[in-house]
């Protein structure tokens, strides 16, 4: 399948609508593009990335943040059929250097070059070379790496075709309009945040990008920009709610939630301020957004993910015997097959799919009699004590409702009679001190909350800070490694 151009089809459908919102700060001016501004912007792009020598299947890397010009080279890379490869800008050299190498990148983009060094124009007409007029739907767009929040981070290579199914799956159960506007936060290195930006151009709507999240700058973009949707993960949505301006999260039609499972604490919150939550399933390999619930199903389906896009579909398989899929409300390993799923990860002989284009996702789940999706674990995160499974998110979802705790990780700490024992990690909340809170503390809570025996917290660690990945993910297997050290 071949696609004209998105944004070069948007530049002359609607030239003079507003593509692009930058606010840097609620101080600074206020940058905005029109459609027909942008494709100006991008094809002087591209210019100066082939006077750099980037030809077609060109390996580009791009360790930069947040800004218009990461929007302005994307399009540029697709005008010149060169692969975006994304880093992340807050790993540590060795961490870049073995991802620069696994992805065979041939030219790196910082911002040494190009904030001063590429930042006026080539030539004033933006002269075009060998530009690409289509879009193929079977080229790689873009290279992403996973989070690694359990393990080193996998290279995920997204096709055209991935983003643009998950674009119109999304617009569908979203309902998108023409004079919607979708502020991104979120790092633009991964996926969430770039998944963002296609859709933009695809279904026409306007984007308000930030260059990091920031509690003012967001909620003071959301009335003065009109914004109508914003992604969020969970402790962003915290964050903002402790803001004294919160209420301007009520003008919006939708907080997409993702990234983590959110608490029932913080959901059944959100019920009681009327904010508009669509709790979201998705992942690096499904190009973004699996399932999302809408915020009139929220009351009704706690703890949901929601159910399956148009054209996605969903199946849980036995742990055990992985051919055998699971009845309704067994917990299983979860599935998922769709236009929007990558054919496979970079350099690695192993097929990682089972079958029929089914790809294992590593999360454990179960649906209900409607075929709404609830997660409950990663696999790797499974607690196996005296040969029962544990759940951490189970566990954390009682503990995130006690007063003295502000955040929780549970992981599973190595024991030689167990096999496994449950070991809590907490932050306390201000005034509470570590003697405010004890093992047998936390023991009472949960059993109050009606928590088998055997599923209760065996040792509590108290931290200041649990460490977060760019997205503001908890590092479990960071806390994992530290405490079986």
């Amino acid at each position: 399948m071949k696609f004209s151009n998105w944004l070069s089809q948007r530049a002359v459908q609607k030239k003079d609508a507003i593509a692009l919102i930058f606010k840097s700060s609620p101080s600074q001016k206020v940058e905005r593009w029109t459609y027909a501004e942008l494709e100006v912007e991008v094809n002087h792009w591209v210019e100066r990335l082939q006077a750099l020598g980037i030809k077609s299947g060109d390996r580009v890397g791009l360790l930069l943040p947040n800004h218009p010009r990461y929007i302005f080279i994307i399009h540029a890379l697709t005008k010149c059929d060169a692969i975006a490869v994304f880093l992340n800008t807050r790993l540590t050299s060795k961490e870049l250097d073995w991802q620069i190498e696994d992805s065979q990148v041939k030219h790196l983009l910082h911002e040494k070059i190009v904030f001063p060094h590429l930042a006026e124009k080539q030539s004033s007409h933006a002269t075009l070379y060998n530009q690409v007029p289509v879009i193929d739907s079977e080229h790689i767009q873009g290279i992403f790496y996973t989070s690694g929040t359990t393990g080193k981070p996998k290279s995920v290579p997204l096709t055209y075709g991935n983003h643009y199914h998950s674009a119109i799956a999304s617009a569908e159960r979203l309902e998108m309009q023409p004079d919607d506007n979708w502020l991104l936060c979120m790092p633009m290195f991964h996926v969430g945040g770039l998944a963002i930006a296609w859709r933009s151009v695809i279904s026409g709507f306007c984007l308000t990008l930030l260059p990091k999240f920031d509690e003012q700058n967001v909620l003071e973009a959301i009335a003065s920009e009109r914004v109508t949707l914003i992604s969020l993960v969970p402790t962003m949505l915290e964050r903002l709610l402790q803001d004294d301006q919160w209420q301007n999260l009520q003008k919006l039609r939708g907080i997409l939630l993702g990234g983590a499972p959110a608490s029932l604490d913080l959901i059944e919150r959100c019920l009681s301020l009327n904010l508009p939550i669509m709790p979201t399933y998705g992942m690096t390999e499904t190009a973004s957004q699996i399932t999302t619930l809408l915020p009139h199903e929220v009351s009704l389906k706690r703890g949901s993910s929601g159910s399956a896009l148009s054209g996605m579909h969903l199946r849980v398989m036995d742990l055990e015997n992985v051919e055998r899929e699971l009845a309704i409300g067994e917990i299983g390993q979860i599935m998922v097959r769709g236009a929007n799923v990558m054919r496979g990860y970079l350099n690695q002989s192993q097929n990682n799919y089972i079958q029929d284009n089914w790809l294992p996702t590593g999360d454990l789940g179960y649906l209900d009699g409607d075929r709404y999706l609830y997660l409950v674990s990663r696999r790797s995160d499974l607690i196996i004590s005296g040969g029962e499974n544990i759940y951490p998110s189970e566990i954390e979802a009682i503990l995130s409702t006690h007063p003295a705790i502000a955040e929780v990780c549970v992981v599973g700490m190595s024991d030689r009679d167990w096999g496994q024992i449950v070991a809590a990690v907490v932050v306390l909340k201000a005034p509470f001190a570590e003697a405010n809170l004890t093992v047998t503390d936390i023991r009472d809570f949960c059993e109050q909350q009606s928590l088998a025996r055997y599923k209760l917290p065996k040792t509590i660690f108290i931290w200041k800070s649990l460490p977060k990945s760019a997205s503001d993910k908890i590092l479990r297997q960071e806390i994992s490694d530290h405490i079986n050290k």
